[in-house]
């Protein structure tokens, strides 16, 4: 067993990489899952290769067909259908193996959490998909309405950490705001919100890694995923030591104005640890093993 600070000597660190999609605010199932994806993969590798994928769409949230309407607040009726899930049940009957009800998807997630000896467990946006605390994310939200059971994810032999986070303080740097400066007025376009305000969405962050200002994201749960596990090697590569001391089991939102307001770096970092109470990186105190007790969720 190598010890988690030590990490820096291990050429083994294991990630996973969690993304949800779930029905919309006025279906008639507001944050439940229809579709799961996770990627697991060593991101010390130079040219990391993912080697263990989730490709899940969840019998329960699919089989209610009201999921997939938008419907008027206040008369309830039916105005319009949710292109994105319709797309996701086409391929769901095209591809029924990838059906299946959530505890097995769940109980899979186990299994792969710990026959793989996951290190690290992230998600780009780590409170929407999985949560901390008081944050009920998707996954929690999704387990208590099929399974009726309290949920929590156990991180004792885990570390945690918030990809977007991640990308907007540290890969959002110098760099980037100097290639999104040179764009055109219709690609600087693309690469902001309907407020005018700077992306740091995945899409926004993978055209600067990539200088593609033409990419799109899918936003299925699987194809997202392998773009955030990109994503995560990417930085992993370049800022290993600070994302180590600074953002491993320390879950923060991303200050947006900082980003306008074109932080470097060192700015964003220390606008984040003014506004956290310092906490111990589990690195140093834990340890890296592939056991078959760790990182299990408890059902």
């Amino acid at each position: 067993m190598v010890p988690k600070n030590n990490m820096k000597q291990h050429k083994r660190v294991i990630a996973c990489v969690v993304d949800t999609e779930t029905c919309f605010k006025n279906s008639d199932s507001h944050g439940l899952i229809y579709h799961f994806g996770a990627v697991f993969g060593n991101i010390e590798q130079t040219e990391s290769l993912h080697v263990k994928e989730m490709d899940y769409y969840v019998l329960e949230t699919m089989e209610n067909i009201g999921n997939f309407l938008f419907k008027n607040k206040d008369t309830g009726e039916a105005y319009a259908t949710n292109g994105a899930m319709a797309r996701a049940w086409k391929e769901a009957i095209n591809n029924p193996h990838k059906v299946k009800r959530w505890k097995d998807i769940i109980k899979e997630f186990n299994s792969n959490l710990n026959s793989m000896g996951v290190d690290i467990l992230t998600a780009y946006n780590y409170n929407f998909d999985i949560g901390e605390g008081r944050k009920i994310g998707t996954i929690r939200k999704t387990h208590t309405q099929y399974e009726h059971k309290s949920f929590y994810l156990r991180t004792s032999d885990i570390n945690i950490c918030c990809l977007m986070d991640i990308s907007a303080t540290l890969l959002m740097n110098k760099e980037f705001y100097s290639w999104a400066d040179s764009l055109n007025d219709d690609d600087k376009a693309r690469m902001t919100t309907e407020k005018g305000n700077l992306s740091y969405s995945a899409e926004s962050v993978a055209r600067f890694l990539n200088l593609d200002v033409d990419y799109i994201e899918p936003h299925t749960a699987r194809h997202d995923a392998q773009l955030e596990f990109m994503i995560l090697c990417k930085a992993w590569a370049t800022h290993k030591n600070t994302i180590k001391k600074h953002f491993l089991n320390n879950i923060k939102g991303v200050s947006w104005k900082t980003i306008q307001d074109k932080k470097s770096m060192k700015a964003k970092l220390e606008h984040r640890n003014k506004t956290t109470k310092a906490i111990k990186p589990k690195l140093k105190t834990k340890v890296f093993k592939p056991s078959s007790k760790q990182g299990e969720l408890a059902l």
